[in-house]
């Protein structure tokens, strides 16, 4: 009974001083959104990551070509070969997907169009590797492969920049060093990776591509694709293994190849993000105390300008316990309200940004919760002075003041 006559007292307290009251909240409200906001764009920044590695489909590996050396003396580069792609496609142990392929510049012409652009030969799997999606026609069959066919998938970007559409180069014949090759697909729209844009890319058979247009068997690096649950170490490991028996490397002697992990950059980029995000919201949660400290202050004078009220209660009855628990809830009740209020001005700020940047809105509900918690704990404990200073007036002193 007590608390709810002290929640109805402090609601007609704020009701009554509304300027006052949003200008003691402000800093809650601030604190609260600046809160709400950074946590939930590291979220929605972590959700946009996770959504770009599950679109390269399975975890992959990179197995490039590295410094011969033996002992102290270093022979250059020894180039990985297709006999090594087939040699790790032969192993079973892992169910991995292996994506050979050879990449060089070529001039690509069609009617009046001539571009110099990205040619990459590879296997059928390799789009399934990247987890690249056709948008017209089909991908070149594993027998289109073996049988040296002269055919190409495009990136989404080439024929926009072959002065066509995707829809009208289909089926066609284009110019790819002076060679006709038919177009029996279009990719999906990708987007750059970092260090590469397949949308800008042609992509034809391995075999034609050494055969026929390169004139070489050396790869330019070879991908190989696990699953998510995989042992990483242990594929690295056999990767190896296989690799060092195919180049006849002794013991003692180091790799001429080299094996990357591209995902472990993805895996510190989510660390690094969580960690500026705690940070950033850690910073920001010090506007919470310092909007506490507003809270107490404007208390305070209250206290001043309602000492004849609390004379009058006190005579009345009211015992200190009483006088206490007004001013608290008082002070709780500004700090929730400012919460509430920092909460659904953090999460429209976040929602604007992620539909700004295109990413998923994130906004974990503990983190909610969390921050109308913390505003209620600011209000307690900023509350609890004026309280006291309220609680111990003296009830005859208190009455005369004017």
């Amino acid at each position: 009974m007590l608390l709810k006559e002290s929640l109805i007292s402090a609601t007609s307290s704020i009701r009554s001083n509304m300027i006052r009251s949003f200008l003691t909240t402000l800093a809650i409200i601030i604190g609260t959104a600046a809160v709400i906001a950074v946590i939930g764009i590291g979220s929605s920044a972590n959700k946009a990551l996770e959504a770009e590695i599950d679109d390269f489909g399975p975890r992959t590996l990179y197995v490039s070509p590295g410094q011969n050396r033996r002992g102290a003396v270093t022979k250059g580069l020894i180039p990985l070969d297709i006999k090594d792609a087939y040699a790790l496609a032969k192993n079973k142990e892992h169910n991995w997907l292996v994506s050979p392929y050879i990449t060089r510049n070529r001039q690509v012409k069609f009617n009046n169009a001539n571009i110099n652009e990205r040619v990459r030969a590879n296997l059928p799997i390799h789009f399934k590797v990247s987890g690249f999606d056709i948008e017209y026609g089909k991908i070149f069959s594993e027998e289109e492969n073996l049988g040296r066919k002269r055919v190409v998938v495009l990136g989404s970007a080439v024929p926009k920049e072959l002065k066509t559409s995707a829809q009208r180069i289909l089926n066609n014949e284009i110019l790819i060093a002076g060679t006709s090759y038919k177009v029996i697909g279009v990719l999906k729209e990708e987007g750059s990776t970092g260090w590469q844009n397949p949308d800008d890319e042609l992509y034809i058979p391995l075999l034609t591509g050494s055969q026929r247009l390169f004139g070489t068997e050396n790869l330019d690096s070879l991908s190989v694709g696990i699953s998510k649950d995989a042992n990483v170490d242990e594929v690295m490991m056999t990767i190896e293994r296989i690799l060092r028996a195919q180049h006849d490397i002794g013991p003692g002697d180091d790799n001429d190849f080299r094996i990357s992990d591209y995902s472990q950059f993805s895996d510190l980029r989510r660390q690094a993000t969580g960690i500026f995000t705690a940070l950033i919201a850690g910073i920001a949660g010090i506007s919470l105390i310092v909007g506490g400290i507003g809270v107490m202050n404007i208390m305070l004078v209250s206290v001043t300008e309602r000492t004849r009220e609390i004379g009058l209660r006190k005579a009345l009855g009211a015992t200190h316990k009483a006088i206490m628990l007004q001013f608290i809830v008082e002070a709780i009740l500004l700090c929730v309200i400012g919460g509430c209020v920092g909460v659904f001005l953090g999460t429209s700020i976040l929602y604007l940004f992620a539909s700004f940047n295109d990413w998923p809105f994130a906004m974990p509900f503990s983190a909610i919760i969390g921050s109308i918690t913390f505003s209620a704990m600011v209000g307690l404990f900023f509350g609890i002075w004026p309280a006291r200073k309220a609680a111990k007036l003296d009830p005859a002193i208190s009455l005369r003041f004017e």
